[in-house]
């Protein structure tokens, strides 16, 4: 495993690789409130007041969507990454073994109508 890397405000001002590979470490983690401060931590390395004028929000808003106050809209997200000059790209999970399905149809010797025995 590697060492968690300090966060450097100077790397990631106006850098959208170097915004691209630290989200995409991070979003890899799967795990939302380290994403939200990463985003944050972005976020902040930025000319917020710019950034805030290139998303049409006011800066305080910004602050308050990814400081943790409230859970921003996946709307914003997108919109905060393009400001950022970066985009979210899905990618599928590694594959696991998966369960054998169950085969479908009646058991065998299975029958609706009970049997009728003759007397």
């Amino acid at each position: 495993m590697s060492k968690a890397k300090e966060f450097d405000p100077k790397n990631y001002r106006d850098n959208p690789t170097a915004i691209a590979q630290y989200l995409t470490e991070i979003i890899e983690k799967n795990d939302l409130d380290k994403l939200m401060n990463a985003i944050n931590s972005v976020m902040r390395a930025q000319n917020v007041v710019r950034l805030s004028k290139s998303m049409a929000i006011r800066r305080r808003a910004l602050y308050s969507l990814f400081g943790g106050e409230v859970d921003p809209r996946f709307g914003r997200v997108l919109s905060l990454f393009a400001a950022l000059g970066v985009r979210l790209v899905v990618k599928p999970l590694p594959a696991r073994e998966k369960r054998p399905r169950p085969k479908l149809g009646r058991p065998p010797g299975f029958s609706r109508r009970p049997s009728r025995v003759s007397e």
